[in-house]
């Protein structure tokens, strides 16, 4: 080289040239992968979704008000798109790599991963930001989730979601003596494994609503429900029951006074065990404490009782049929015999849907001015058994119907008494709110209750005198004083009982 030429500084490569820093290569390349509609759409996605759970766990919080449809979007449906939008992003993400790719750039242009060096400041930001937002959508998520299960076990979820489908179960639920008992202490109890269960039947609850195959009236009995054990007697205990109850039972006539009769008698409810001290009855003899009953139903409503199996305290084992019915094999018995418990006669402890007849009854006692409507009970009667295409049909035109009789046939008494005739028509049209729904073939006639016999068998299932041991020395009686002791019988009024004497 000639001595008066300058040295010339060494030349960069493009390589060198075009290679930045390495933390802003690998941040700038988690922009490049994520710079797609697919990525952006689910960042959308995720963002609105995180941000109306946000918004309704606030008003949750606070105590606002919230209907079904709101809980079911706020902790059902938003929870799965904000997982949706979170899921999109790597996958649009990974689509806009294999496109850059196909675009003949090099590894060495572009990586397949960012490298993991700690020393890097600008690694540690962009990881230490994906560690906090991840654990902020764990507690979005989180707390949705828990709230959204929480609201899926309320009664607003139960009664009110589905609404064409529960609206009988619902409205029977509401004047039950358990409504302020939550839908799920009975029909799942305590325990993880029958919430399991009741959830993924669930799912098939679901979709047959959303397939409208859903079966009109819902059927009855439930033959998968859980044990009464471990759900009615949590709160409660068969063995507490002691003693006999009074019971009066009063029926008004359909004639022009509306003329009441009392029935009273006491019934032998019974309880205890051998170790607190027997009391005998109904219940020491039915529930599961000192005796076992097993039966098998002749059908799959219950209707009829075909097999019955006591066993004794001491250990004697009775076994009881009909001569008229087959013969149970071992092996039916095996796969059919059902443990007796509250819900075999208690089975619609409830969901009942009372005969017109013995609401009416009970109204116009309550009420007793109703007394002085004439034929108040008959044209109510004739105004709830009448049919009609709809509930909402029915109930209003159960109240024209009695508001119409007074005004045609009675104008005076319409004329005197209209707050009281508006009082019957009201009451009467309640009482078909809740007990008719077209809609899904459901009225007081299509779940029969167990207790007693007056509407249906109930107790004379197995109490017909045809029950009886192969040998013949013992049967089931359909004797009245085994169950009950009348005190008296149709009276026009109702006496002071300090005053009877027995």
């Amino acid at each position: 080289m000639n001595e008066n030429q300058t040295p010339q500084e060494p030349q960069e490569t493009p390589a060198e040239q075009e290679t930045p820093e390495p933390g802003h290569t690998q941040i700038g390349r988690l922009f490049n992968y994520a710079n797609n509609p697919i990525t952006i759409a689910g960042a959308v996605l995720a963002t609105l979704a995180a941000l109306l759970i946000s918004i309704f766990l606030t008003i949750h919080m606070v105590g606002g008000h919230q209907s079904a449809y709101t809980g079911i979007l706020a902790f059902a449906i938003m929870p799965a798109f904000f997982v949706t939008g979170l899921l999109i992003i790597p996958v649009g993400m990974w689509f806009r790599r294999r496109r850059l790719l196909t675009a003949h750039l090099t590894e060495a242009e572009l990586d397949a991963y960012p490298r993991l060096d700690f020393n890097d400041p600008h690694l540690r930001k962009v990881v230490l930001a994906f560690i906090g937002l991840t654990c902020l959508n764990a507690v979005i998520f989180g707390s949705a989730s828990f709230i959204g299960v929480e609201y899926m076990e309320s009664i607003d979820f139960c009664g009110t979601v589905c609404h064409t489908v529960m609206s009988p179960e619902y409205a029977a639920y509401q004047n039950s003596p358990h409504s302020r008992v939550r839908c799920v202490q009975c029909h799942i109890g305590p325990g993880a494994s029958w919430f399991v269960k009741s959830k993924i039947d669930g799912l098939r609850q679901v979709i047959a609503t959303t397939l409208n195959s859903f079966s009109r009236p819902i059927g009855s009995p439930i033959h998968n429900l859980r044990p009464a054990r471990a759900t009615c007697e949590q709160c409660h205990w068969p063995s507490k029951h002691h003693g006999d109850k009074l019971r009066v039972i009063v029926r008004h006539d359909t004639d022009e006074e509306n003329t009441p009769s009392y029935t009273a008698l006491l019934l032998k409810t019974g309880g205890g065990n051998l170790d607190q001290g027997r009391h005998g009855g109904i219940h020491w003899w039915h529930i599961y404490s000192d005796n076992r009953i097993r039966y098998i139903p002749s059908d799959e409503r219950r209707f009829g009782i075909k097999w019955v199996e006591l066993t004794t305290p001491d250990g004697e084992v009775r076994t009881y049929t009909r001569e008229s019915d087959e013969e149970v094999s071992e092996e039916e018995v095996a796969a059919e015999a059902r443990i007796m418990d509250c819900i075999d006669c208690h089975n619609r402890p409830t969901h009942l849907f009372q005969f017109p007849d013995k609401s009416l009854d009970e109204v116009i006692e309550r009420r007793t001015d109703l007394r002085s409507l004439p034929y108040f009970k008959r044209e109510a009667m004739k105004a709830l058994t009448a049919e009609y295409a709809t509930n909402a049909e029915g109930t209003k035109a159960v109240s024209d119907a009695i508001l119409r009789f007074y005004r045609t046939e009675y104008p005076e008494v319409m004329e005197k008494q209209e707050g009281l005739v508006t009082d019957a028509a009201e009451v009467s049209s309640a009482i078909f709110a809740r007990t008719v729904f077209p809609e899904m073939n459901t009225n007081w006639d299509t779940h029969p209750s167990h207790i007693g016999h007056q509407e249906f068998p109930g107790c004379w299932r197995c109490h017909d005198d045809e029950l009886q041991t192969a040998d013949g020395e013992n049967y089931i009686p359909q004797d009245c004083d085994n169950c009950h002791t009348f005190l008296f019988e149709d009276l026009a009024e109702l006496p002071d009982f300090e005053s009877l004497k027995f």
